[in-house]
């Protein structure tokens, strides 16, 4: 680790508000790109971010210097947007997906689709999976993005994994079609 940011995190230990802002802005990058994978906007992503702030500040005694700082703070992080994402009204609203779906096939990409993907930026890339419902976006992100496994997912988000493996399976159908909507579209033009 960096002797600044080792200064930083030991005086943000002693609450020192200077270094809690310094520690802030040193993140804030970082962080904010994480909340904007749950987050469509800015305002969101930052009041996500604040409140992930404040769980890393409020457990900054149990973090081990032995361990790369940023990727400590993205766990909370994305733990913050977990827990906002269960607290939601539209998390309760949903319900899982029926138990005795037919088999969960993972579902993939051609190469056309491929090449899609490769010609969107990453702005339209969001606004895909922003598309998606609450509970298939959370599972996406979380699986793909985050790299969590699907008995992790069931876990954090109260669903089976039969559930979370069906949110993805639909996530990503809905994603293919969009793609090869897009596609279509390419070769019209």
């Amino acid at each position: 680790m960096d002797r600044h940011l080792y200064n930083l995190i030991k005086k943000c230990r002693k609450n020192d508000r200077q270094a809690q802002f310094d520690l802030y802005q040193h993140c804030f990058d970082y962080l904010l790109a994480i909340c904007f994978r749950y987050q469509r906007q800015r305002d969101d992503a930052v009041s996500l971010l604040n409140d992930a702030f404040l769980k890393i500040l409020l457990n900054i005694e149990t973090y081990d210097e032995q361990r790369d700082f940023l990727p400590w703070a993205a766990t909370i992080t994305v733990r913050t947007a977990i827990d906002q994402f269960r607290a939601s009204h539209q998390y309760h609203d949903n319900t899982d997906l029926m138990e005795h779906d037919s088999d969960l096939e993972s579902v993939q990409m051609g190469p056309g689709h491929i090449k899609v993907i490769d010609e969107l930026s990453s702005e339209e890339i969001q606004e895909m999976v922003f598309s998606l419902p609450e509970k298939e976006r959370m599972v996406f992100v979380l699986y793909e993005w985050e790299g969590y496994k699907h008995h992790e997912i069931a876990e954090k988000l109260e669903c089976s994994t039969r559930s979370s493996k069906r949110y993805l399976q639909s996530a990503k159908e809905k994603l293919k079609k969009e793609l090869s909507h897009k596609q279509a579209l390419k070769k019209v033009i």
